[in-house]
């Protein structure tokens, strides 16, 4: 067998074609000390936790960042009265949302494809209560021009001391 084919069968053998390597999850972000992963952006749209969902990603983590903001705001603020949201208003909360899905819609399957339990989603609703409780305070409950610009205001300041960028709002 000449020297040139018995080299291009060895090589044919040889060469191997390894496998690409797939990303699971990556830390996009860090809010202080929490991290917000590639899979919390996956999550959120998924179960359209944030009105962002139907956006980008860009878009998604802005909403995510900016959430952790406002529960470490909440935070400080906790000794407040009306701090936590009744159980009653979690559950219509959580029903408001199931009925976002069309009918027929397989919810604890969705949860679980997503990788959330009942209680995480409960503990979302909460704090989703709670972030709207405190900007009505803050803020005022009447939804105007005036108090979307203080709203966007404070935000732009929570996010520069967080040294986040200014990207999106």
């Amino acid at each position: 067998m000449p020297v040139s084919l018995l080299a291009s069968i060895m090589a044919m053998h040889i060469v191997v074609a390894w496998p690409q390597a797939v990303e699971i999850d990556r830390t996009l972000e860090h809010v202080y000390n929490t991290a917000i992963m590639s899979s919390d952006v996956r999550q959120a749209k998924q179960l359209r936790l944030v009105p962002e969902a139907a956006a980008g990603d860009d878009r998604i983590l802005t909403a995510l960042e900016n959430r952790l903001l406002f529960l470490r705001e909440v935070g400080r603020q906790a000794a407040q009265p009306g701090a936590q949201p009744t159980a009653a208003a979690i559950a219509a909360r959580r029903q408001a949302w199931t009925g976002s899905w069309p009918s027929g819609t397989d919810v604890p399957a969705l949860l679980k494809t997503a990788g959330m339990t009942d209680q995480a989603l409960d503990g979302w609703f909460r704090d989703d209560l709670r972030i709207a409780g405190y900007i009505d305070l803050r803020f005022g409950a009447t939804a105007d021009q005036a108090r979307a610009t203080r709203l966007a205001d404070w935000i732009a300041d929570l996010r520069r001391r967080a040294n986040l960028s200014d990207r999106l709002r």
